[in-house]
């Protein structure tokens, strides 16, 4: 009888295989991890796994460390590693304690699966700057902030509260040639007129009371880089003059001087209202509104790209493994229902707040139903099990067909099913 040798059986396993020692050294990585990664195993036998994958997940939720530590297989989805060519690609990773004859922990095991075919890759660089999502509105709004980055231009984001539009504003600085200089954020809506000034064009000593040293603003400290001002809606028709000589003329005084300040900074602006309504009621000056909106940028509510969940939920999962050192593997199907059937008036901030309390509260790796706030769990009966994991699929089959660009083929081999089973779906599924 033929037996496999231990290389032909790892190198027959279809998932990226690499295993490490205590110190993290890699003693074993098959070829399809070579593959998936661009290193051939004779480059990375005999370093750290750490300065090979420089993943997303290395420093505080390496699911190798918690399978050694906690002697019990962990999980990390969706993280970020690196390719030889320095490119990032979304894997997800189980990893397992590997023991000796004696029961002792000697190193740890990992299994990696490519993502890639679910989630294009230009979604990685997205991932990295907290921008989550693969549904058709967020890939919109990725295409639209590499447009914009390569510019100068002012930019306009609105969207309803906790859509992300800090997160947007800075990944445009991160894209932008600015990168490497300052990102200064004021929250307009938190400060009087008095402040505001003070706050962003600085002051004099002695301009007013209590002013008992010069200070620099926002703006001069915000000097060849971005600046953000979020709740645009909300500063005076007073302020709006002297704003829109800064964004005009790129100069200002310091309140109690008459000296003028030159600055070469972008701005940025956010909020959450409609501003060409509060110019029809005159409470926003369109001039100012004409300067600010040269280039609008809309984020969607969370209810307009629900098929983002999952990888919403496996995100903040895992940032929460990091922040309280636990591993949760996931929600239960209960779980899910409640939360796909759930509108999210706050959007992505309060799935977020929804998460956390759940992960406190549980005190398992499975996040159940029963761990959810109150307000969500008794809103109402749920359609069935089986209705919202069809709904998911669906949704998932629409999202990939999208990104084929209506080429059903194309979306089937993405999928894995055949072109038949495909329209079959397609054809029994409610509303498509």
């Amino acid at each position: 009888m033929n037996y496999f040798n231990h290389e032909t059986m790892f190198n027959s396993i279809p998932e990226g295989l690499w295993a490490v020692d205590q110190n993290y050294t890699i003693i074993l990585f098959n070829e399809t991890a070579a593959h998936i990664t661009g290193w051939s195993p004779h480059n990375v036998i005999g370093k750290k796994c750490f300065e090979i994958f420089q993943g997303s997940h290395c420093k505080l939720n390496c699911p190798l460390k918690a399978a050694m530590t906690q002697m019990r297989t962990c999980y990390a989805s969706h993280v970020l590693i690196m390719t030889k060519k320095d490119k990032s690609i979304p894997v997800m990773i189980s990893a397992t304690p590997l023991k000796n004859k004696d029961n002792t922990i000697i190193g740890a095991m990992g299994l990696f699966t490519d993502q890639r075919s679910v989630y294009p890759t230009y979604l990685g660089r997205f991932t990295e700057l907290g921008l989550i999502g693969a549904s058709s509105p967020m890939r919109e709004v990725f295409q639209l902030i590499e447009i914009v980055a390569e510019t100068d231009s002012n930019v306009l984001i609105f969207g309803k509260t906790g859509t992300g539009k800090e997160l947007a504003a800075q990944a445009i600085h991160k894209l932008s040639y600015r990168k490497n200089n300052p990102f200064v954020k004021v929250n307009c809506a938190a400060l009087s007129d008095g402040l505001l000034e003070s706050e962003l064009f600085g002051h004099e000593r002695g301009a007013f009371t209590g002013a008992l040293t010069k200070r620099i603003g926002r703006f001069e400290f915000a000097n060849k880089g971005t600046i953000f001002l979020d709740e645009i809606a909300e500063i005076s028709p007073r302020f709006q003059a002297k704003l829109l000589r800064v964004i005009q003329e790129g100069e200002f005084e310091r309140v109690g001087s008459s000296s003028t300040q030159k600055v070469d900074v972008r701005i940025i602006v956010a909020t959450n209202k409609n501003l060409q309504n509060l110019v029809k009621q005159n409470l926003f000056r369109d001039d100012l509104f004409y300067r600010l909106n040269v280039f609008p940028l809309y984020l969607p509510e969370l209810k307009e790209r629900k098929s983002d969940l999952s990888l919403l939920i496996d995100h903040f999962l895992n940032l929460f493994n990091i922040r309280f050192k636990k591993q949760k593997r996931a929600l239960s199907q209960d779980a899910l229902m409640v939360l796909y059937d759930y509108n999210y008036p706050g959007n992505v901030r309060e799935l977020r707040n929804i998460l956390e309390h759940a992960f406190i509260k549980s005190p398992g790796n499975i996040i159940g139903k029963e761990h959810l706030p109150d307000y969500l769990v008794n809103k109402k009966k749920y359609t069935s099990l089986s209705n919202i994991i069809q709904k998911k699929e669906i949704d998932h089959i629409k999202d990939v067909i999208d990104f084929c660009d209506g080429n059903k083929s194309k979306a089937a081999k993405i999928l894995g099913i055949s072109r038949k089973t495909l329209y079959n779906k397609l054809n029994n599924a409610e509303d498509f």
